[in-house]
């Protein structure tokens, strides 16, 4: 997980403060209810992205010779599987 549980904490403190400041939305009761759900929504995205991480790298590692053979840029290939993994998911980067 690339970000701290500090950083979520912080993170899902802005969001219930946007959320508070929008005048259609009013989660003034069970505020750490509200608090908690998107920090654990925070957390669990970020658990999925690592996810579609490790296979992105599994998959070049299973393919690195073809890869080098055809001298392809290996940050931009990492950056495409992600994504056709994440939107074969249904995930939003």
């Amino acid at each position: 997980m690339r970000l701290s549980k500090h950083k979520i904490r912080y993170l899902g403190g802005k969001i219930l403060k946007m959320m508070q400041d929008h005048p259609r939305i009013h989660p003034d009761s069970n505020v750490d209810l509200v608090t908690r759900a998107v920090e654990d929504a925070l957390a669990g995205n970020m658990e999925i992205e690592d996810e579609i991480d490790e296979e992105v790298e599994q998959l070049v590692a299973q393919n690195k010779a073809e890869i080098r053979a055809m001298e392809m840029d290996m940050g931009a290939l990492r950056t495409k599987i992600k994504r056709e993994l994440a939107r074969k998911r249904g995930f939003t980067l």
